[in-house]
C-alpha cells in the first residue's frame, strides 16, 4: 500500500509537471526600420495560459532596455506581437529579442539585430524616446531611477502581474509600482508577478535578471565582484508523515520555490540545503520537503549542496535535488 502511494503521488507530480509549461515565443525581423524607429515583431504561444511580454533591445547582447509591458489573453495557439521603437540613433546596429512570462516561468526568444537608417535630417527630438522605458512596468510608463551601487542598492521594475516588496527596517509589504531603487536586504513578493532586477558589478556596469513565482531577498556583498543572491524565504511546505493519503494532502500546499533568467550575469539563488551558482542561463529552484530542487531550462547551473559540499554541474534540462 505505501509503495502504491508512494507511485501515485510522484505520478501526481510527472502530471503537474507535464501540464507546467512556460510561453513559446519567437522573435521576427524588425520592420519599418527608419533612422530613429522600428518595429519589433515576434511570436508567442500562451500554452492556454494568460501570458506577459515584452522585448529586451539595446546596442549590444546585453540589451538594457525594455518595452512597455503587454499581454497575451489564454489561448493554445500562436499570436503575433509587436512593440515600436522611437528615439533610435541613426544609423546603429540594434540586439532585440522578445520575452514572455507566465505563471510557470519566462521563455526568451532568440537573439536578432537590425541596423537603423542613416540620419537625413539631424538628430532625434526628446519626444521621440518616449516608447522607451527603463523596465518594463504594468503602465508601460518610461522610469529611470538611480543607478544601482555595488553592495548598497539594486534597481527593480514590476514586469507582469503584481509584486511587493518589503525594505529593512519596515514593518509590512508595499505595492512595486514602477521602477525604483532599492536597499540591499529587500525583500521582493513575486508569487503573483514578475520583476526585472539590475543590479552593479565592479566599474559601474549592471547585469540584468527576470525573476518570477516566489518570495525572495536580495544580497550582495560590496566586496563579491558583484555577485547577486537571490534567498528563498517565506514558510516552508508543512510535511506530511503518515500515509500516502496525508502525503498526498501536503502536496498541495506549494512549496517556497522560484523562477530565474539571465544574460551571463553574477547570480545565484540559495534554499535550505543547497546554492545554485548560474552562467547566463534560466533556472528553477524550490524548497520542498524532501529537499531543495533546482532544474536548469537553458544554460549551466552550478549546485552546491550545503549539507555534503559537494558541488553538481548542471546543463539545460537536467535537474538536481540536495536532500
Amino acid at each position: 500500500m505505501l509503495i502504491f502511494g508512494v507511485a501515485l503521488l510522484a505520478g501526481a507530480f510527472g502530471v503537474a509537471a507535464a501540464f507546467a509549461r512556460e510561453p513559446d515565443v519567437v522573435t521576427k525581423p524588425a520592420t519599418a526600420v527608419g533612422a530613429h524607429s522600428a518595429v519589433l515583431q515576434g511570436v508567442v504561444n500562451p500554452r492556454d495560459k494568460t501570458s506577459s511580454y515584452w522585448f529586451e533591445y539595446g546596442t549590444t547582447a546585453a540589451y538594457g532596455r525594455f518595452t512597455p509591458l503587454a499581454s497575451v489573453a489564454k489561448g493554445k495557439g500562436d499570436v503575433s506581437v509587436n512593440a515600436t521603437l522611437t528615439g533610435l540613433q541613426a544609423a546603429m546596429t540594434y540586439h532585440f529579442r522578445l520575452v514572455a512570462s507566465n505563471v510557470d516561468g519566462i521563455a526568451h526568444g532568440g537573439d536578432a539585430t537590425f541596423t537603423s537608417a542613416a540620419d537625413p535630417g539631424g538628430p532625434a527630438t526628446p519626444s521621440q524616446g518616449a516608447a522607451e522605458t527603463a523596465a518594463p512596468g504594468p503602465t508601460g510608463a518610461p522610469s529611470t531611477p538611480p543607478a544601482p551601487v555595488l553592495g548598497k542598492n539594486v534597481n527593480v521594475a514590476p514586469a507582469s502581474g503584481t509584486v511587493t516588496l518589503r525594505v529593512p527596517g519596515t514593518a509590512g509589504a508595499v505595492p512595486l509600482d514602477g521602477a525604483d531603487s532599492i536597499p540591499v536586504g529587500a525583500i521582493v513578493d513575486t508569487r503573483k508577478g514578475v520583476v526585472a532586477l539590475t543590479t552593479a558589478l565592479p566599474g559601474g556596469a549592471t547585469q540584468g535578471a527576470m525573476v518570477q513565482g516566489g518570495l525572495f531577498q536580495i544580497r550582495q556583498a560590496p566586496s563579491g565582484n558583484g555577485m547577486t543572491e537571490l534567498v528563498l524565504r517565506g514558510p516552508k511546505p508543512t510535511c506530511a508523515t503518515g500515509n500516502a493519503r496525508a502525503a498526498m494532502a501536503s502536496s498541495r500546499r506549494p512549496p517556497r520555490r522560484l523562477w530565474a533568467s539571465d544574460n551571463h550575469g553574477r547570480f545565484r539563488t540559495r534554499g535550505s540545503n543547497a546554492v545554485a551558482t548560474v552562467r547566463g542561463t534560466s533556472w528553477f529552484m524550490s524548497d520542498r520537503c524532501d529537499g531543495t530542487y533546482t532544474r536548469v531550462k537553458k544554460g549551466v547551473v552550478a549546485v552546491r549542496e550545503l549539507h555534503t559540499g559537494r558541488t553538481i554541474v548542471l546543463h539545460a534540462g537536467q535537474s538536481h535535488l540536495a536532500r
